[in-house]
């Protein structure tokens, strides 16, 4: 190849990683209250950063939340903002996430 040319990519390497982190979304921690209708979803594996009033809280599981993903009770936006503000983000258990 002579001096003067070169490769160019046809696409920016940076926006299709940035496509792939946004289809594989964010992973969280779901806890739920050991004897409350209250539930929580955090990025925090070991939940220290939930609330410290009322009953316990305890793990049940990882959950990944997309933009896109229609959920019953809060929008994934409204999870994902909570997660931003405040680390975590409490809904009703009957709202499964």
């Amino acid at each position: 190849m002579p001096e003067k040319m070169s490769v160019v990519a046809s696409e920016d390497p940076s926006s299709e990683a940035t496509g792939k982190a946004e289809e594989a979304g964010m992973l969280l921690h779901k806890f739920v209250k050991a004897t409350s209708w209250r539930g929580a979803l955090t990025t925090d594996a070991s939940g220290e950063n939930l609330p410290t009033y009322g009953p316990p809280w305890i793990y049940e599981k990882e959950i990944r939340v997309r933009p896109g993903d229609r959920r019953v009770g809060a929008s994934s936006g409204e999870i994902l903002k909570g997660i931003a503000e405040r680390g975590y983000f409490l809904l009703a258990v009957s709202d499964d996430a």
